[in-house]
C-alpha cells in the first residue's frame, strides 16, 4: 500500500498539527489545502512533527473551492505519482494511540486491493459516544463521512472523482451511494475510532422539557445542508430521506436559530435560499 493522505484546512488552529502527529507515521505523504482565503491565511507551524514535516507539502490557491474539488486535486495528485491508496481527513480529527496503525493492517487483512470503501467508526466528542456500537465485525454501511475514509485509488477509475458541484454537505455521501450502485461496498471497520466532531455544537439546552444540542453551523454551510439535501434526494431518492432532512436541516433549525444562536437573519437568510436553491435544482458555490 502506498498511501497519500490529504486533510482539507480552513481558518485552521495549531491544533491540527497535534492531529496530524496521530497519523502523519503511516503515510508515504500528505497533502495539506488550504480551503482558507488567502488574506486570512496561516503557516502552521509542522515543527513538532519531526522527521514526519518532510512528508508533508501545503497546496492551495487562495481561495476555498470547496471539499469536492480539494480531494479530486488529491486524486490527481495519486494518480499521477502512483499511490495505491488515498486517506480523506477533515482537520479536526485524529485517532487515539496505535488505533491508525491498526486499521491500516486490519484493511491490508481484509484485502487491500478489494474494490470497497474503508471507514472506521466515529467517536462523536460533542456527545461523547461513538456512532456505530464498537465491535470486531467489519460492517457494510450505506455510507461514510470523508474524514478517516480511505479509498483504493483504482476505485476512481471506475466511479469518477467527487462531485464538485455539490461544494460542501453530501460531498462523501453522493460518493457512496454512488459506489453503492455499482455494487462496491462501505465497509466499516467498527472497532477503529476515529475521534470527530459534527459541525459546531457548543452547548447543551433545554427545550419542552427535552435536552437539546443545536449543531451551530454558519451561515454558508447550513445553505449547503438544507439545497443539497435536496439536490441528493432527486439524484438518490432510496438513499436520503427528504422529509427526514428537512426536519432536522430547515424546520428544527430555525427554532433553534431563533432561541439560542448567534446571527440569526444571516443564518435564516441562508436556510431560506438553500430551500429556494435547492428546488430550482441550483448546483455551485452560493455566491
Amino acid at each position: 500500500m502506498k498511501l497519500l493522505g490529504i486533510v482539507i484546512l480552513y481558518y485552521p488552529d495549531d491544533a491540527v498539527v497535534n492531529n496530524i502527529a496521530t497519523y502523519i507515521t503511516q503515510l508515504d505523504e500528505l497533502m495539506l489545502w488550504d480551503n482558507t482565503p488567502a488574506v486570512d491565511r496561516k503557516e502552521l507551524d509542522l515543527i513538532s512533527l519531526g522527521d514526519g514535516k518532510g512528508k508533508v507539502f501545503l497546496n492551495g490557491c487562495g481561495e476555498n473551492v470547496g471539499i469536492g474539488s480539494a480531494l479530486n486535486k488529491a486524486v490527481a495528485y495519486a494518480r499521477t505519482n502512483e499511490f495505491t491508496h488515498l486517506l480523506t481527513l477533515d482537520q479536526d480529527s485524529y485517532f487515539d494511540g496505535q488505533d491508525f496503525e491498526t486499521y491500516l493492517q486490519a484493511i491490508r487483512h481484509y484485502g487491500e486491493d478489494k474494490a470497497a470503501i474503508f471507514a472506521t467508526n466515529y467517536f462523536i466528542k460533542s456527545q461523547q459516544t461513538t456512532m456505530y456500537p464498537p465491535t470486531d465485525s467489519v460492517d457494510e454501511v450505506y455510507s461514510a463521512m470523508t474524514s478517516g475514509s480511505v479509498y483504493p485509488v483504482a476505485l476512481f477509475e471506475a466511479l469518477g472523482g467527487f462531485m464538485e458541484s455539490l461544494f460542501v454537505w453530501g460531498v462523501d455521501c453522493e460518493f457512496c451511494w454512488r459506489a453503492k450502485r455499482k455494487g462496491i461496498p462501505v465497509l466499516c471497520f467498527k472497532n477503529i475510532l476515529l475521534i470527530h466532531d459534527l459541525g459546531y455544537q457548543k452547548k447543551k439546552r433545554r427545550l419542552l422539557g427535552k435536552e437539546v444540542f443545536p449543531n451551530e453551523y454558519g451561515p454558508a454551510r447550513s445553505y449547503y445542508n438544507v439545497r443539497n439535501g435536496i439536490l441528493l434526494h432527486r439524484l438518490y431518492p432510496e438513499a436520503l430521506n427528504l422529509k427526514a432532512h428537512l426536519h432536522y436541516h430547515f424546520y428544527k433549525r430555525m427554532v433553534f436559530i431563533i432561541l439560542y444562536e448567534q446571527q440569526k437573519f444571516s443564518k435564516l437568510w441562508a436556510l431560506l435560499c438553500g430551500y429556494r436553491d435547492g428546488l430550482k435544482g441550483k448546483y455551485g458555490k452560493w455566491k
